[in-house]
């Protein structure tokens, strides 16, 4: 019964994913008949609409489908490998670590110069670097233990933070730019940005596919996945590496957008249950919506401004946090292990 509802949710998504895509490319400052738009399809029609449409929304559009999804994937297999609910792809530092790579890359005046790449490459290497020291500093005995690893983490955020805020005061003129990955935002999709961050975030999300089966035996334990032949530490590398390498790519673009990683599992969850095999690639799925809909709002509710989408995640994001712990305060005491199914 609960795989049957994971498919139907699953082909409800794929639909919604389908027509949100859709209706983003419509809807804007210049908004698109749907009659434009074919004529667009066809290589038709005026070379305006065109441009809007080929090199302006289309990638910005993908590009929040990507990162959305990225995050849900990676938020999902968080909270199972930590066995926390409240875990998002930005619990283990690396989102502070690329922001300021990123801070810095401003700071240095690269955008005007021609090298924006350069920072969201600087913003992706800082990141990484951020997890490797992470990793370093809480092995013990040849083993990463995850309660040292998360206080590790924790730490060093903090740490960077405060880098961070230091960079915000000498920042003067590019303020505006050490915001926007702060923020987080898509302002500057284009084609380049989405092949560049596509191949790290796939193979990132690839990975923690791959290790779904090994997070629904790792629920029940360490020592009893390692009985059931789940090589344990390898399997806490990969999901830590990949969801870094993704979680990376995506600071690296958008800069940091909250809430989507974290909600999105929580609410399928409840749905569909613990089974990673198929939460993984759902949440991935109901990241993508959740974004596209949240830069839709984001580059039309205050127009001509543009909001940071980090603001409308938020905004939407706070209210169902609240809502979904008073349902799980709420939950009845006497059958922890259908809270320990949801919760892993």
């Amino acid at each position: 019964m609960r795989r049957r509802r994971a498919w139907l949710t699953g082909l409800f998504l794929l639909g919604a994913l389908g027509a949100s895509l859709l209706a983003s490319l419509l809807i804007g400052a210049t908004p698109l008949p749907i009659s434009a738009f074919w004529e667009a399809v066809r290589g038709r029609g005026d070379d305006t609409v065109r441009l809007i449409l080929w090199e302006l929304r289309l990638p910005r559009v993908l590009l929040a489908a990507l990162v959305g999804g990225t995050l849900g994937c990676v938020g999902c297999a968080f909270q199972g490998l930590l066995r926390n609910p409240l875990a998002d792809p930005y619990i283990i530092g690396v989102s502070s670590g690329a922001a300021v790579g990123a801070a810095v890359g401003a700071l240095l005046g690269w955008h005007q110069h021609g090298y924006g790449w350069a920072v969201s490459l600087l913003a992706f290497l800082s990141g990484l670097l951020t997890l490797g020291l992470t990793m370093a500093l809480s092995r013990q005995n040849g083993q990463l233990r995850i309660p040292s690893f998360l206080l590790v983490g924790v730490s060093i955020s903090t740490s960077l933070w405060g880098v961070i805020t230091l960079l915000l005061v000498l920042a003067g003129e590019d303020l505006s730019r050490v915001l926007y990955w702060l923020l987080g935002g898509l302002l500057n999709a284009d084609w380049q940005r989405l092949e560049w961050a596509s191949v790290p975030a796939l193979m990132g999300c690839g990975a923690l596919l791959l290790q779904a089966r090994a997070l629904n035996l790792y629920t029940a334990g360490e020592e009893t996945a390692t009985h059931l032949g789940v090589p344990v530490e390898r399997m806490k590398w990969i999901t830590l590496l990949g969801g870094a390498l993704a979680t990376a790519a995506t600071v690296a673009v958008a800069g940091i957008i909250g809430f989507v990683g974290w909600i999105t599992p929580h609410l399928l969850r409840r749905a569909v249950g613990g089974d990673y095999r198929m939460l993984i690639p759902l949440s991935a799925l109901g990241g993508a919506v959740l974004l596209v809909w949240a830069d839709t709002l984001a580059r039309t509710l205050a127009r001509p401004v543009e909001l940071p989408v980090g603001v409308i995640t938020a905004l939407v994001g706070a209210p169902l946090f609240v809502w979904v712990m008073r349902r799980e305060s709420r939950a009845p005491s006497i059958a922890p292990h259908a809270r320990r199914s949801r919760y892993p």
